[in-house]
């Protein structure tokens, strides 16, 4: 599992592309307001985003603004990551 901030951006990008079938054009463009997420695919990213990365969202976690880009969504998985243990 990628950890760094550039590794996990394209991480989830491949996520977008691959999961909800759409292509994000950069890693600050705002997802809602460019139509690349509506509520169907919100709540897809959301189930993606815990299988892919073994973390669990619950409603209380959930800000809009976390999810308004791809670095925001890194953010926020980044932050829900377990810290590795060497």
């Amino acid at each position: 599992m990628t950890t760094n901030g550039k590794g996990l951006k394209r991480e989830l990008a491949a996520l977008f592309a691959q999961r909800l079938e759409v292509e994000v054009p950069a890693a600050e463009a705002d997802l809602f307001a460019t139509g690349i997420l509506d509520s169907l695919r919100f709540v897809e990213l959301l189930a993606a985003l815990e299988e892919r990365f073994s973390i669990h969202v619950t409603l209380e976690d959930i800000e809009i603004d976390d999810f308004r880009s791809l670095a925001r969504v890194a953010e926020f998985v980044a932050g829900r990551q377990p810290s590795p243990r060497d």
